[in-house]
């Protein structure tokens, strides 16, 4: 991804990811900066790796690790991204689909990533999805 712009480089990422069916995690953490703060939409009210904050590449890391161990993909769909080419703010909408492996429940939601770039790396990356669709299918509600 040397010498793409930002939004070139999140293309790629992005398609990868719904290609791979969740197996271009590496891609993705050689897009974050070592410094990353994910945000989730999900509270750290419902017990899984993937809610809170993450700060760090590290943490980043056991985010997607957590998310491939309880969770299958089915799809990962963009239909839009808001920004500028080499902007340091570019918004990915889509949707995605996943079966959780533990309760066999799918979740389909809207997809909302909000991500913040500083020397071509993101430093900030803020996801909003059906927080209660995920509580749902993880069985807790």
């Amino acid at each position: 991804m040397v010498g793409q712009s930002n939004l070139a480089a999140l293309r790629s990422v992005y398609r990868n990811w719904h290609e791979t069916r969740g197996g271009s995690v590496g891609e993705i953490l050689d897009l974050f900066d070592d410094e990353v703060e994910m945000r989730s939409a999900l509270g750290g009210d419902v017990p899984s790796s993937v809610s809170g904050t993450h700060i760090s590449k590290a943490q980043a890391r056991d985010y997607f690790e957590g998310l491939l161990k309880d969770w299958e993909m089915i799809f990962y769909e963009v239909d839009r991204y808001i920004g500028e080419e080499d902007g340091d703010e570019i918004v990915m909408v889509g949707r995605c689909s996943f079966r959780n492996k533990a309760t066999g429940k799918i979740l389909e939601t809207p997809k909302i990533d909000v991500c913040t770039f500083r020397d071509g790396k993101i430093v900030r990356f803020q996801e909003s999805y059906d927080t209660l669709g995920f509580a749902q299918a993880l069985g807790h509600v």
